[in-house]
């Protein structure tokens, strides 16, 4: 057992949490009714939780790991009740951006190692 195996999501919101700012994370959840042919519509469900933009490493961008357009975002695990799943979407400083993957081997929502936060991949 290391360090990491014990879970320090709680201890890292509370000791940054005053870094990250308020954001929104909205997922469609889906709604009974409707046929296979025509569903019914989603329900956005909004979440808030503490985010911050990050930057890629520059190997990640000059080896094609990243696009250009891609931004970086950290959700703090402790403030969001949910694991971000690809599709959703945050807004952060007013600006809504889309969680996506870029194929491949390259996730839309990752965890670091002591899983303090998610690591999502987004684009406007």
């Amino acid at each position: 057992m290391g360090l990491l195996d014990t879970g320090l999501g709680g201890v890292f919101a509370a000791g940054l949490s005053w870094l990250y700012a308020d954001a929104v994370y909205t997922v469609d959840e889906p709604v009974a009714g409707g046929s296979p042919w025509d569903p019914a519509t989603p329900t956005p469900r909004e979440y808030l939780c503490k985010a911050q933009r990050d930057e890629w490493a520059a190997y990640e961008r000059q080896s094609g790991a990243v696009a250009a357009a891609d931004w970086k975002v950290l959700v703090l695990t402790a403030s969001l009740p949910v694991p971000p799943q690809e599709g959703g979407r945050i807004t952060l400083n007013g600006v809504t951006l889309t969680i996506a993957s870029a194929g491949d081997s390259a996730p839309a929502v990752s965890a670091d190692p002591g899983q303090g936060a998610w690591v999502l991949r987004c684009r406007l």
